[in-house]
């Protein structure tokens, strides 16, 4: 796979990469993969939780309000 970086995340990661945080800007790209994955699916377990429970201040069509966002937010970062 290859991928662009816009200049200024380039940069970033060069400089990290350099700074010995990263041994290679593959390293960097995976760990923020990684992380982003564990975001969406923390916010996923969250918005389940809170289907579940009789406590929730938002109703089904909030939550999934909230899943339609992510999706749109996705296909926009895809793009």
């Amino acid at each position: 796979m290859d991928i662009t970086l816009p200049p200024e995340l380039e940069a970033y990661a060069e400089e990290r990469v350099h700074a010995g945080t990263f041994a290679s800007a593959s390293e960097l790209i995976t760990e923020a993969v990684r992380r982003k994955m564990e975001s969406d699916a923390w916010l996923e377990q969250e918005v389940l939780e809170a289907e579940q429970t009789e406590l929730s201040l938002l109703t089904r069509e909030d939550l999934e309000s909230v899943r339609s966002l992510i999706r749109r937010a996705h296909a926009l970062q895809a793009s």
